[in-house]
């Protein structure tokens, strides 16, 4: 009785893991399918809630006037 108790654990865990890899391997191929697509737009804020995956974005600058918090008196 041990041996079909062990057996029957051994195949549905091999099981599970067949039905895990195969739905990541859906969700990876959906994802580079869906980031790969190139976006034709006229405004660089047409598309602002897309996520940046990489490549080399431009240097940002900040200035600033300093001004104390408290001023004397």
């Amino acid at each position: 009785m041990r041996g079909f108790t062990l057996l029957t654990a051994t195949i549905l865990t091999f099981g599970y893991g067949f039905a895990a890899q195969a739905a990541m391997k859906v969700d990876r191929a959906e994802t580079i399918r869906r980031v790969s697509a190139k976006i034709e737009t006229t405004t660089p804020t047409a598309d602002a809630n897309r996520v940046w995956y990489g490549g080399m974005l431009a240097p940002i600058t900040v200035e600033a006037k300093a001004a104390p918090a408290c001023p004397k008196t």
